[in-house]
């Protein structure tokens, strides 16, 4: 039973960093810095570390898109 609950609280865990990345990333996308700001202030250190790392993954992904002759004429 302590497994079981374990691996339900690790998926709960999970799911609401995921949601709280997307939050994040939601007001980023929508310009809203002031939602954005307060987003990032009710988050963990490790969560901040994991939506850094996200947006640095993301930005130069779009910067490979980018750089794409096919994207330029787009």
């Amino acid at each position: 039973m302590d497994q079981a609950l374990a691996g339900v609280l690790k998926a709960v865990s999970t799911a609401s960093r995921t949601l709280a990345l997307q939050n994040a990333m939601s007001m980023a996308c929508h310009g809203d810095r002031q939602r954005l700001a307060a987003c990032l202030e009710a988050m963990t250190p490790a969560q901040l570390v994991e939506v850094a790392a996200a947006a640095r993954l993301l930005s130069a992904a779009a910067d490979q898109v980018l750089d794409k002759p096919a994207a330029r004429t787009q």
